[in-house]
């Protein structure tokens, strides 16, 4: 018989999904008697959400001033995303050494529900599976005390993705972007899956193509 969540985790996980998906916005004030009415549970409750929230980088408490969601800042974001890349590109040729059938069959199983994620519309949970695809090919190859840096960057950069003006990208395509990280984990080819995940990291952000006009250089 399964679990039944402790309050605490079902209130952790309801606004770090709020955060993420910027349903609650960047630098917006959070109150623990605000939260605690909204979401009907006790502030103690909400107390240790938010601990863990801070934790995570979603939102910053700043003693007597309250607390409020982390802000998005283009500049920082280009930073953070840099860190990102740099993390899962170095270690990508010790990821296909250690790359095992075990390894093989967990990425795939999470690339299937990235797949199911997208066919129901389900944005959030595609984002964490995303993540989740990703920090198994870094655990492969690095230490675990580097990971919870690379959970927070993906937090951030997802954010960041969606909150930028003008992205597009259906869910299916984000989904089937993860295609080519697995060719090459399978090829074993470390050079190559080292410019798959750059590539993949590079193009995070989609914009529309800017109109063509007519007279101008190609």
């Amino acid at each position: 018989m399964a679990k039944a969540a402790r309050p605490r985790d079902i209130v952790y996980s309801a606004l770090k999904r709020r955060i993420v998906l910027n349903e609650i916005r960047p630098g917006e004030p959070l109150t623990e008697l605000g939260l605690a009415n909204e979401l009907e549970c006790s502030q103690g409750t909400v107390r240790e959400a938010l601990l863990r929230l801070q934790e995570d980088g979603l939102v910053q408490r700043s003693g007597h001033r309250g607390t409020m969601v982390t802000t998005l800042d283009p500049d920082a974001a280009e930073e953070i995303l840099d860190l990102r890349k740099r993390l899962e590109t170095r270690g990508a040729l010790r990821a296909v050494r250690a790359y095992t059938q075990d390894a093989a069959a967990e990425l795939k199983a999470l690339r299937q529900g990235m797949a199911a994620a997208a066919k129901r519309n389900d944005a959030y949970g595609l984002i964490e599976l995303d993540m989740r695809f990703h920090a198994a090919i870094f655990r492969l190859a690095s230490p675990p005390v580097l990971e919870q840096i690379l959970i927070r960057c993906m937090l951030h950069s997802h954010r960041q993705k969606l909150w930028a003006p003008g992205h597009r990208r259906s869910l299916t395509r984000t989904a089937d972007r993860h295609d080519t990280i697995m060719e090459a984990l399978e090829a074993q080819d470390g050079e190559r899956l080292a410019q798959e995940i750059a590539h993949h990291l590079d193009t995070i952000v989609e914009l529309p193509a800017a109109p063509s006009r007519k007279g101008s250089a190609a």
